[in-house]
């Protein structure tokens, strides 16, 4: 049913990128599409990379003839409708200035496209002279084959640290220049808090495999188990009330469609919800982050806060996600790596008797792992795409 329904959308969205495509002939000269940058990140949000980006665009460089594209019904939609000049996702319009735009900005490969899969797979039927910049999601640290060269049609590839740099420029196979070395737009407003926030952060990413689960068999996995038990775990709640701590838990955006089957009794332990939460406000407003493989721990590790992984398979893990990168846990890693709860509990209990402050192996690390540590990563990624048509 899912591939039925994916071969209805292609037909659709073919056919309306036609007529956009026919139709922008008549309308190119007209103001709105002059000289035209359009800034995405998945169409339904507006946290990550590309919303810093488009803010700084509003504020520093008003004469650019920026939109920002967006869906009617997300949460996110009243924040950016400040800066002005949105385009609802989807839209006729959303065609019209996708086939117009000089510039094309997203956090997500054809992130700022009418549909992902689509021009990911089709893209390449219609023409495109537009610059392509790719602002990432994260920092990369795994193999990611869908982000190679041939899978993809970039003119920058956003990356932050050296090693990451050097990964991507000598696995990916780009041209020499595509890939800059410019940092993440949203690291700009990563600010360590002054004083505590009594509140622990537990973010793991998901797992290619539950892609396609119904809600029996998501509840039925191992992540499922693994990660619940944590929240229910009777040594972290001991742990809470002892410190007078909340946790925080906010899997990955995939996961949120199953977020209802994860369930505590324990007050101080909450469920945090897409709709009602930003990612990096989380980031910033905790103290100690749990994670396992998401790269949300490049964050913290910028704003030099104690974070611990709790991965509990990473063998299956590797095989049916991620290849393993240039990044290794053990040897690169910015926390102690556990594989149950209870060593969970005990690391946060540690951090916790420590002032909250990272041990200096992993302190030292965090210093010497990124190529900048200032507010200055939406400049660069702004010159770097003027660079483009010197």
């Amino acid at each position: 049913m899912y591939k039925l329904k994916r071969i209805f959308i292609y037909i659709r969205v073919f056919i309306v990128m036609v007529a956009a495509v026919v139709v922008s002939l008549f309308v190119k000269r007209r103001p709105e599409y002059q000289e035209l940058w359009i800034v995405s990140e998945r169409g339904v949000d507006a946290r990550d990379n590309a919303y810093h980006f488009f803010k700084y665009l509003r504020r520093e460089h008003p004469q650019i003839n920026a939109v920002y594209i967006i869906s009617k019904t997300s949460p996110d939609r009243e924040k950016v409708a400040s800066l002005g000049s949105l385009v609802e996702y989807g839209s006729f319009r959303h065609y019209l200035c996708f086939a117009l735009a000089k510039v094309k900005v997203s956090t997500h490969i054809d992130g700022y496209s009418p549909d992902i899969l689509f021009f990911h797979k089709f893209g390449k039927l219609f023409p495109d002279k537009s610059k392509r910049i790719f602002l990432q999601h994260g920092i990369i640290k795994d193999d990611l084959p869908f982000c190679h060269a041939e899978q993809t049609n970039i003119d920058i590839f956003v990356c932050s640290a050296v090693p990451e740099f050097e990964f991507v420029e000598n696995t990916f196979g780009y041209k020499p220049g595509i890939v800059q070395l410019t940092g993440l737009c949203r690291y700009d407003n990563l600010k360590k808090p002054a004083q505590p926030t009594r509140k622990l952060l537990f973010m793991p990413t998901w797992r290619s495999a539950l892609r396609t689960c119904t809600r029996r068999s998501f509840c039925e996995s191992e992540y499922f188990k693994k990660y619940n038990a944590l929240l229910n775990s009777r040594e972290l709640s001991d742990l809470l009330a002892a410190n007078d701590y909340e946790l925080i838990f906010y899997p990955h955006f995939e996961v949120h469609r199953f977020l209802d089957c994860f369930e505590t009794s324990d007050a101080r332990v909450k469920i945090a919800d897409f709709e009602n939460n930003d990612v990096q406000d989380l980031l910033i407003n905790s103290d100690v982050l749990i994670t396992d493989y998401s790269s949300v721990f490049f964050d913290y590790a910028y704003m030099r806060k104690p974070l611990v992984y709790y991965q509990y398979n990473e063998a299956e893990f590797r095989e049916g996600h991620y290849k393993q990168g240039y990044f290794e846990y053990a040897r690169d890693g910015f926390g102690p790596i556990v594989a149950t709860e209870d060593a969970v509990v005990e690391s946060l209990r540690h951090f916790l008797e420590n002032d909250l402050q990272p041990d200096s192996l992993y302190l030292d690390r965090m210093n010497t792992f990124f190529k900048y540590n200032d507010t200055e990563n939406c400049r660069r990624n702004y010159e770097a795409i003027c660079r483009l048509f010197d």
